[in-house]
């Protein structure tokens, strides 16, 4: 374990932008968000691997892997930051993400519960808890792909605060 020195991720988290609009920008620096560039102007995309298709199948009631994969570096191109992140870390996304839809689209067809195979009385499906750990995972690799983009804003706020509405408001005596 690492002691001392200056270590990635160290220090206090940045406060989000949200935060800092509702708060009146306390210090008074300028505020950037997320540039989407109008347009679906889509240039060379990475094409999801050969086995991802079969990995995780959609049967129609929820998407599969590749069509995730897919959507997500669509998204990624539109907001100028596909080159920023890894083809792994997208394929991790989608592979879990596909999974959790699988656990789920189980889970409503046979029900939440199952029934123990030695004793006979129902038990929690293990596909519940199956469920919960691709959702939990997919939430951390979205994680990851969120703060590659949150860190590379490049427009700068100027819109008003939610205070600056409520302010007006009361000032004009609207509701």
């Amino acid at each position: 374990m690492t002691k001392g020195g200056k270590r990635v991720g160290a220090g206090r988290p940045r406060k989000p932008l949200a935060e800092k609009i509702i708060e009146g920008n306390p210090g008074k620096r300028p505020l950037y968000v997320i540039d989407f560039p109008e347009g679906d102007a889509v240039s060379e995309l990475p094409s999801p691997p050969e086995f991802l298709a079969e990995a995780a199948k959609g049967d129609g009631n929820w998407p599969s892997a590749d069509t995730i994969f897919r959507s997500v570096s669509v998204w990624l191109e539109r907001t100028g930051c596909l080159t920023l992140i890894s083809p792994e870390l997208i394929l991790d996304y989608a592979l879990l993400k596909a999974r959790w839809l699988e656990c789920e689209a189980f889970n409503a067809k046979h029900g939440l519960l199952a029934r123990h195979p030695i004793s006979k009385q129902p038990i929690a499906s293990p596909y519940v808890r199956m469920g919960i750990d691709y959702l939990k995972a997919a939430d951390v690799a979205w994680t990851h792909i969120w703060q590659v983009i949150s860190q590379n804003s490049t427009k700068e706020y100027t819109g008003k605060t939610p205070n600056d509405d409520v302010m007006e408001r009361l000032l004009s005596g609207k509701k």
